[in-house]
């Protein structure tokens, strides 16, 4: 799972650069919510945080850009 969303970060990465930073920062949203899925609810308080707050960025960044 974790090699899948690293392979989905770089896509979304390489997205982001090259066409549209709206579907690379979803994919990259994406790829973070994969990658911390399956250690969510081991993880303490604190450690949860960091990773809500920057897929919720990622989100809002998406939404905030404005279309061609």
């Amino acid at each position: 799972m974790k090699k899948l969303s690293y392979l989905i970060g770089l896509i979304g990465t390489l997205l982001g650069i090259l066409i549209l930073v709206r579907v690379g920062a979803l994919t990259i949203a994406a790829a973070l919510g994969l990658f911390i899925a399956p250690d969510f609810r081991q993880m303490r308080l604190i450690e949860r945080i960091i990773p809500v707050a920057l897929f919720v960025s990622l989100i809002t960044i998406a939404l905030a850009l404005p279309r061609r």
